[in-house]
């Protein structure tokens, strides 16, 4: 299994800057978040292919991207033509929210839909979409991922037992096992629940200081069961240091892996 920094946590440092850093915690790769505030934002899409370059140079590989595209528009054919090009196999869509006033059924409808139409246009350039796990969305867990995707048979899968820790818990074999060769990457962080003054809520922690997710049960877990897919390691927490805190929880689950 491959490491991936999500990139995130650096914010909108230049190509080449990005690509030092990576290189620097110790990841494989790269999980390239496309956003306002990020290395590469959707208005200027090129910069994934200077992204790639850089990470090319320095013996790392931009494997995954993570966009908020929900529908088949003008910056949805920018940024997968873009993605196509640079070689990047894998994108990341957004959340398709969950509205109780709308009610379930009639959001699957109308997001199964969208997501049909970013299909079509991520075929036509040889990339392949995946549906991350999320708290918040029709699609917080492995089965309401699938009920989503329906017959798109080409849309693929980002597990995350840190976001699940949060809502659309499953017993993480059981989501392995539904998802099948359909799971693209993982997502990596842990969480822990805190009692406050306003109730019980869950919060971000350090990776390399555990939480409620079963980290050093689910990473042999995956290789037992032949994974062998990319593991795109998160930090959502406040660090004063961000750098050094991928570097460290890189190292932890560098460690797991053994």
């Amino acid at each position: 299994m491959r490491l991936l920094a999500f990139t995130k946590p650096f914010g909108p440092i230049d190509p080449a800057r990005l690509a030092e850093t990576v290189a620097s915690v110790g990841a494989d790769g790269v999980d390239l978040v496309v956003r306002e505030g990020q290395t590469v934002s959707p208005a200027d899409p090129g910069g994934i292919a200077v992204v790639a370059a850089e990470l090319q140079r320095r013996g790392l590989t931009l494997d995954v991207v993570t966009t908020d595209l929900l529908d088949a528009d003008a910056d949805a054919e920018r940024i997968i033509a873009a993605c196509g090009e640079s070689g990047v196999p894998l994108m990341r869509v957004g959340f398709y929210r969950y509205d109780p006033a709308a009610g379930y059924r009639r959001q699957l409808a109308q997001s199964r839909a969208a997501l049909s139409r970013l299909a079509a246009v991520a075929a036509r350039h040889g990339v392949r979409l995946a549906v991350q796990l999320h708290h918040g969305t029709i699609h917080p867990s492995a089965s309401l991922a699938l009920a989503l995707a329906g017959d798109l048979d080409d849309v693929r899968f980002y597990a995350d037992p840190g976001n699940q820790a949060k809502e659309g818990s499953e017993a993480w074999a059981l989501n392995v096992d539904l998802l099948g060769d359909r799971m693209a990457c993982m997502g990596v962080k842990n969480a822990v629940w805190r009692s406050t003054a306003d109730g019980w809520v869950c919060e971000w922690q350090p990776f390399a200081d555990g939480g409620v997710v079963p980290w050093p049960e689910i990473v042999p877990g995956l290789r037992a069961r032949g994974y062998a897919g990319v593991l795109s390691l998160h930090v959502h927490y406040p660090a004063a240091d961000p750098v050094a805190a991928v570097r460290r929880d890189i190292d932890h689950l560098r460690g797991l892996l053994g």
